[in-house]
């Protein structure tokens, strides 16, 4: 079946992005980062990306780093990973994508940077990443940090890419935190995932910059020849995380094709349901490879964080909507239902319209309006 006879499950990780350029990222059959580098490299300076919660957007803006080394100095900032997103203030944002871009040309680029733009950044503590900055502003020291890298390297122009910022939640602290990043200069090209509420509009969050394009990374297709083309994509996922040199098993392709169809097209939730039916595989038969029994278990589990998720008035809203745009949807409950993946959009016959979830579908059917 595979190399190791007893694959390590925790391998799968569904909750950890792909860092840049790793072996082990497989690309989308629509959507991804090459598509996303290709609009930057066209001349598009703003990118916005969205998507439902598993669906790859970490993954895919990561990969976009090396897919644009050759024409930027190309800075990842995973905001979410250095500070508690809910506190985030505006300046703050800015004090650390300078410093993170300092810090990415000096140690990765090897880039000579001057003492006086180094001794700008400095870190409070390793744990917390926290900066504060000795007598400027967030927008003066990303200025700074910016003409400096683009005028000392060899591709003279920088492209921040950030991460993290699809955690905020509407209201005025999200509107600060998009009209800061707005401020900064029209030379830096800016990639960044972003909340559902500046998705759909309504949360009040400004245009950052004009010509800005919204690039969505979409839910895979599971049916007709793009569900069988991202079938194959997932199964290709899986290997490449367990590591599998050798051919998978005729039944176990099977097996990750029922895995696939229930995960509605979620990268996340099929790695997820993969590497549960892969432990209770070890934990109640102390075999190496999971069954149909140990997928359903899984499955079960999965339908249970869907119906925790569901709150009053979720059922009925869902059911009138169903193969329409969800326009009639309350805005706030839309973007929850679709942030949770409950809520899926799909293109059919030309038009995008509203389906539920293939493992929320039997909970809404259990559950009274």
């Amino acid at each position: 079946m595979a190399d190791d006879p007893r694959p390590d499950w925790r391998l799968l990780a569904p909750h950890r992005p792909v860092p840049p350029g790793d072996d082990a990222y497989v690309a989308r059959p629509i959507g991804g980062a090459d598509a996303i580098a290709s609009w930057v490299v066209a001349g598009g300076s703003t990118v916005l990306i969205s998507g439902p919660t598993g669906v790859g957007k970490s993954t895919e803006l990561a990969q976009v780093v090396p897919a644009l080394a050759s024409t930027r100095v190309a800075c990842l900032v995973q905001v979410d990973r250095m500070t508690n997103i809910h506190q985030l203030s505006s300046d703050t944002l800015l004090h650390l994508l300078a410093w993170e871009l300092v810090g990415y040309a000096r140690d990765e680029l090897k880039l000579a940077i001057s003492s006086d733009l180094a001794n700008t950044v400095v870190p409070v503590t390793d744990d917390l990443r926290a900066v504060v900055m000795a007598s400027t502003s967030g927008l003066s020291a990303v200025r700074a940090a910016v003409a400096e890298v683009a005028r000392i390297s060899q591709q003279g122009r920088v492209a921040l890419l950030v991460d993290g910022l699809e955690k905020l939640r509407s209201g005025m602290d999200a509107r600060e935190i998009f009209d800061a990043l707005s401020q900064l200069p029209e030379s830096i090209d800016l990639i960044l995932v972003i909340p559902w509420h500046a998705a759909f509009g309504g949360g009040g969050e400004p245009i950052l910059r004009a010509g800005e394009r919204l690039h969505r990374v979409p839910v895979l297709d599971i049916e007709g020849e793009t569900g069988i083309a991202a079938a194959r994509f997932m199964g290709r996922v899986l290997a490449s995380r367990l590591r599998c040199a050798a051919p998978l098993s005729d039944s176990f392709a099977l097996l990750m094709g029922r895995a696939f169809q229930s995960s509605g097209g979620i990268p996340r939730v099929f790695l997820q349901l993969m590497a549960d039916a892969g432990t209770y595989a070890r934990v109640k038969r102390a075999a190496a490879w999971p069954d149909e029994s140990d997928l359903q278990e899984a499955i079960a589990d999965q339908q249970d964080s869907f119906r925790r998720a569901l709150l009053p008035g979720d059922t009925q809203s869902i059911r009138a909507v169903i193969g329409t745009d969800g326009r009639e949807l309350d805005l706030e409950r839309r973007i929850r239902l679709m942030a949770q993946g409950i809520l899926l959009e799909r293109a059919r016959n030309g038009t995008v319209v509203l389906e539920v979830h293939p493992l929320a579908a039997p909970v809404l059917e259990n559950t009274r309006a």
